[in-house]
């Protein structure tokens, strides 16, 4: 079986998506498959443009064309083209949180008096991206989703058959389980991931602001300067803030294990992969009950469950953690065991390849 993996960031495994996709799909070489690769890096440099939302696509079908596939893996936005391409390869789009429906959330908020889309977006990224989507989505062979709230919208608003849909999971390697923790101590907040509004980075400085002073906020791969993200935060707190790019794996399991608690307030991801990094570490959780969050987290068992768009219950659940020493190791040690039994890239992997030798 001959596969190709197509999505329009860069190959090297520094972000979710390329991170996700790789680690899967090095399972499904070692169960037999040769799988072949896709993304931005090979994009001429003359075409990394405005345009690329239209060459990207193009490229991607041009490749399939030549390239003999038996199955073609090509992330929402990219894979029009595909769905127009009977014949070639079974096309399977995997959507990393569903882009109708995260603009519908955009909107929201937006309407809320939460930033939302720019004017320009608003004209823009419907006539250049959205369309794109859902005729990739309507017109794929399968389509692999990370949340049931996707699942959902995906059948109920475009009518896509519940066996034409899959539900994956990301997963985290043993570099996240590997250290020890030290569930007595309480100080360091973790925020893991891109420092985004749909990330809830908003609602994090609001609830931090609202803790006592011995409490340390922390960013890990924010993917931006640490001035930037401290200008977020009143100039008071600033001096509290701590922002750590990892070079690898295992720095990024050093900097969990050194943290004590993970903050995740998303308005909208898929399933986030760093939630499954957390699990791993054993860190007690918090997180909105939206999105693959609350498909993973079962309130007070193992990690506790916040409202979207709420940091006053985000600050009050974690100075219950604080508080609450048996709670912090319980809700930990359970996320922990969960984690390597259920998210580990063997599991993630095999729904993926039962998808595809059906195809």
């Amino acid at each position: 079986m001959k596969i190709l993996v197509a999505h329009n960031v860069p190959l090297a495994r520094t972000g979710g998506m390329s991170r996700i996709q790789g680690l899967i799909h090095d399972e499904i070489e070692r169960l037999g498959a040769k799988v072949e690769y896709f993304c931005a890096d090979d994009v001429p440099a003359r075409l990394q443009n405005r345009t690329v939302r239209f060459t990207f696509p193009y490229l991607v079908w041009q490749r399939v064309r030549e390239g003999g596939y038996d199955i073609v893996n090509v992330h929402e936005p990219a894979g029009a083209l595909l769905g127009l391409m009977k014949g070639r390869a079974k096309v399977v789009v995997t959507t990393h949180g569903v882009e109708q429906r995260g603009w519908e959330i955009a909107l929201l908020d937006g309407k809320l008096g939460r930033g939302g889309p720019s004017a320009k977006t608003r004209a823009v990224y419907p006539a250049t991206s959205l369309w794109q989507s859902r005729l990739a989505l309507t017109r794929a062979d399968h389509i692999f989703c990370l949340n049931e709230e996707d699942r959902a919208f995906l059948h109920g608003r475009f009518g896509i058959g519940p066996s034409k849909i899959t539900r994956i999971f990301p997963a985290a390697g043993p570099v996240y389980s590997a250290f020890g923790r030290d569930y007595g101590r309480f100080q360091r907040i973790l925020f893991a991931g891109t420092w985004l509004g749909r990330k809830g980075n908003r609602d994090a400085v609001d609830a931090f602001s609202r803790l006592p002073d011995s409490f340390e906020f922390a960013t890990l791969g924010a993917g931006m300067p640490a001035a930037a993200v401290r200008s977020d935060f009143p100039k008071e707190l600033r001096s509290r803030v701590k922002c750590f790019e990892p070079k690898d794996d295992a720095d990024a399991a050093r900097i969990m294990a050194e943290s004590d608690c993970f903050l995740l307030p998303s308005v909208f991801e898929g399933t986030p992969l760093t939630l499954m990094e957390a699990m791993h570490s054993g860190l007690p959780v918090v997180t909105t009950a939206v999105c693959g969050m609350r498909d993973v987290i079962e309130n007070g068992r193992n990690g506790l469950l916040v409202p979207v768009r709420s940091p006053e219950a985000i600050a009050d659940a974690i100075l219950r953690l604080a508080e609450d020493s048996v709670l912090r190791e319980n809700l930990g040690r359970t996320a922990r065991a969960e984690a390597r039994a259920r998210y580990n890239w063997a599991e993630s992997a095999r729904p993926v390849w039962d998808v595809y030798r059906s195809l």
